[in-house]
């Protein structure tokens, strides 16, 4: 069996249930939802969710769906709100809902996209799961305004990853303890899955942040000094504007990604409890490819 095989009936009930869940929901703009929501995508939160089902060798049952489907529509919310304050011309290779409809328009489909999250929510048999997504949903949040705070200031590699975590890998916490709660983990196979899904969730956004410095680097024009650019920083400290050859940008996108290969392998120790071989054969293919910057 590979890898992917072991994921495809969930993620095509997922599909089933995101449009669904639009679809009852619907207004003017259920076109332009659905298209925005099934745009490219690699369903990575959702995926993972399976994934800690899985390495648990529990059920994937209607409540951890919701779940993934609560993570997806969570998360989507968020990149409709981050496109207006970026102001973003492009989502997902398409045109973003802030330059189609500008920011009052976008920021009433985010919170659209949130008010289905918490329909969800609301579906799962566990009342301790709103209590996972709300303090989560308020650490991501913080994550975003000290992002925004910080903008245009020099950080260093700790700074950077601390800040990291707050702003993305806590989507990928909320559905490690998610998962944890409905399946009644023990204690340390808990904290485990924890420790593994805030590693995973801080190596996904320094691969985002490796992508862009080696594309647009809109997030340094933007203010935001992501990794590659800090190590830029350390060793031409008097340079403001980064003007570098393809070789010299690689030098430092490398860099970023031996950091990230260095936080993923620790991080890997954690699934030891795990007796799941295609769960972790497939987490490991993920990180694969979530590594390779060429």
């Amino acid at each position: 069996m590979k890898p992917d095989d072991i994921l495809k009936p969930y993620i095509l009930t997922l599909e089933n249930n995101l449009k669904t869940i639009v679809e009852e929901n619907s207004n003017e703009l259920k076109g332009d939802v659905l298209g925005f929501l099934f745009a490219k995508s690699k369903r990575i939160r959702p995926i993972f969710t399976f994934l800690c089902t899985l390495l648990l060798d529990e059920e994937i049952d209607d409540d951890i769906q919701n779940v993934a489907l609560c993570i997806e529509l969570l998360h989507s919310a968020t990149l409709v709100h981050d496109d207006v304050i970026d102001e973003s011309i492009k989502r997902r290779e398409n045109d973003s809902f802030y330059s189609k409809f500008g920011s009052k328009k976008s920021i009433i489909i985010g919170d659209y996209l949130l008010s289905l999250c918490l329909l969800v929510l609301s579906k799962i048999q566990n009342t301790k799961i709103s209590e996972i997504f709300s303090q989560n949903i308020l650490k991501t949040i913080n994550g975003e305004i000290n992002q925004f705070d910080a903008r245009f200031k020099t950080q260093d590699e700790n700074e950077y990853l601390q800040k990291t975590a707050a702003k993305t890998a806590n989507l990928f916490v909320c559905a490690a303890q998610s998962v944890c709660e409905i399946k009644k983990a023990k204690p340390e196979i808990k904290n485990a899955l924890e420790q593994f899904a805030y590693n995973f969730g801080t190596v996904f956004q320094i691969n985002n942040d490796i992508k862009n410095f080696l594309s647009s680097q809109d997030d340094i024009k933007n203010g935001i000094y992501t990794l590659p650019y800090i190590y830029f920083k350390q060793e031409n400290p008097t340079c403001d504007i980064i003007k570098l050859n393809k070789n010299q940008t690689f030098k430092y996108a490398r860099m970023a990604q031996n950091k990230s290969k260095e936080i993923i392998e620790n991080a890997f120790l954690e699934l030891d409890f795990s007796k799941n071989i295609n769960a972790k054969d497939t987490i490991k293919t993920i990180c694969d490819d979530l590594l390779r910057i060429q």
